[in-house]
């Protein structure tokens, strides 16, 4: 017997007001994570591109003995 099945909808793209309508952040959400990421030390990484071997820049020098 054959059965019967829906046909696939058609898959659109979503467009950036869907984005963030689905994480509910806005712009300025985003901007201000950015900045306190970089406050914090992380090396930006263009999309595309391979990761840095360290992800966190960190100025300060830790002794050899740990502490």
């Amino acid at each position: 017997m054959h059965e019967h099945r829906q046909p696939i909808p058609p898959v659109h793209p979503w467009t950036e007001r869907d984005v963030r309508g689905i994480t509910t952040l806005s712009i300025d959400d985003v901007a201000a994570m950015t900045g306190t990421l970089l406050a914090f030390g992380l090396i930006p990484t263009p999309p595309g591109e391979t990761s840095p071997a360290e992800l966190i820049f960190n100025t300060r020098k830790e002794t050899t003995d740990g502490k």
